[in-house]
């Protein structure tokens, strides 16, 4: 038996979607969606949500369950065979790997929410925005300072124990996390060009979804829920065998597309009322946004409410992450809890510096890329779809999956997985993923 159990269904669903949400959903969602054409990008994002986010969601908390160990042990113990822990170092490497730029992007965060309070955003115009940018992220020491904070205040939650620590933050956090966005969300729905934007954003023009879109929105999913990352093996190990698995991976799909789209509702009206393009790539939330609060009375607060909402959401999914390495860490070398969360937080402080050193006059590539642009590649491209392949795979062929649908049916309030599941699960997902990792490479 493990030693972290949540303290009830509640916390369990709060904290996998804190876990869940985070800068994929408010980063990534929206400036991939501007790129995949509005309306048509989230129709299939949602679809692929329902067809193949909630099963790979589902297996990854089942196989956790099932082993009652981590990720470094638990595929080695279900299979009786030690090299299937391969699949669970990958998905450590992958969320290790994320954090260490993750972590700089909440700094960029932290240095905008101060732009936006002191008023410094406000007197720059339009055209200077992307020249601040610029000097925000060349700002090195800076930025590693604000990086050793951030890891240290994560450090710190995590170091309180499950129920103390990440549960009791996570819930909190979220709670404020969703009432900013509801507030930004209602204020965006109030400006003239709300109607064009959620227009734009809603009604999918079925003339531009293509096989690009489709793959798309297959990775931002892997982002968005954090499929294959294997945290959410760790978090299915904490739970018991009555837990309705079914009902609170819904719950926690659910409240993370929730947040996705709202993210949507926040952000394209307020473009499309000052102009603005909402393919802006990932300087969206950087120059974009900032440009529109730069123009609006009240920008200053505006502006620090929307960087405090992301910084929220991303300290929220970085606390998970380094709650499941720590854990896990600790139980493969049997290390005491706090040797095993200073390993992490020194790996990822550690590994985030040539992250951050991307941004330096004169950066290290490595096959043409930065180091930023190697971890984004390896793990987007890669990583995740590899990770969540396997994970898959291991499912339906190793664990097998008459075993696996009778464990998940067996606590399910009755739901029973359809035999029709089978070929979605041994077919259908590997075939996408297959394709999306192909298209990735070639």
């Amino acid at each position: 038996m493990t030693k972290n159990r949540w303290t009830n269904r509640l916390s369990f669903i709060i904290t996998t979607s804190a876990f869940a949400v985070g800068l994929g959903n408010i980063w990534r969602f929206p400036y991939i969606t501007g790129e995949g054409g509005g309306g048509a990008f989230l129709l299939v994002y949602l679809g692929l949500m329902a067809l193949i986010g909630i099963p790979l969601l589902l297996i990854e908390l089942s196989l956790g369950r099932m082993s009652q160990a981590r990720q470094l042990t638990g595929f080695g113990k279900l299979s009786r065979q030690s090299r299937w822990n391969a699949l669970g170092w990958l998905g450590m490497a992958t969320s290790i790997f994320i954090q260490c730029f993750y972590v700089m992007i909440m700094a960029w965060i932290a240095i905008y929410f101060w732009e936006c309070l002191s008023g410094n955003i406000a007197v720059l115009q339009t055209m200077e925005l992307s020249e601040h940018f610029d000097d925000i992220v060349s700002n090195l020491g800076l930025v590693i300072a604000i990086n050793v904070c951030i890891m240290a205040a994560a450090a710190y939650v995590v170091s309180r124990g499950l129920q103390n620590g990440l549960e009791f933050f996570s819930k909190w956090m979220m709670l404020l996390f969703v009432l900013l966005m509801l507030g930004l969300a209602i204020w965006a729905s109030t400006l003239e060009g709300a109607r064009e934007g959620l227009r734009w954003y809603l009604l999918p023009d079925f003339s531009k979804i293509n096989l690009e879109v489709i793959l798309s929105a297959l990775g931002q999913l892997f982002f968005s829920v954090g499929i294959a990352m294997t945290v959410a093996f760790v978090f299915g190990s904490y739970t018991d065998e009555k837990e309705n698995l079914v009902l609170s991976t819904t719950w926690v799909v659910l409240l993370d597309t929730f947040i996705a789209v709202l993210a949507g509702f926040m952000i394209f009206p307020a473009l499309f009322t000052f102009g603005l393009v909402p393919d802006s790539g990932p300087d969206l939330i950087f120059i974009t946004m900032a440009s529109v609060f730069g123009q609006l009375a009240y920008g200053e607060v505006l502006g620090a409410l929307f960087f405090l909402l992301l910084f929220l959401g991303g300290f929220t999914s970085l606390m998970a992450n380094i709650q499941g390495i720590s854990d896990s860490i600790s139980e493969k070398y049997k290390l005491p809890t706090s040797k095993a969360l200073l390993l992490v937080f020194a790996i990822i402080t550690i590994g985030s510096i040539p992250v951050v050193f991307s941004y330096s006059e004169n950066p290290m590539r490595i096959f043409g890329l930065t180091v930023f642009g190697l971890l984004d590649f390896l793990t987007s491209k890669i990583m995740l779809p590899l990770g969540g392949l396997l994970i898959v795979v291991f499912g339906a062929y190793v664990i097998g999956f008459e075993k696996l649908r009778a464990h998940i049916s067996k606590e399910g309030g009755g739901f029973v997985i359809g035999g029709y599941w089978r070929f979605i699960l041994k077919v259908v997902i590997p075939v996408a993923i297959i394709i999306l990792l192909f298209y990735g490479l070639f």
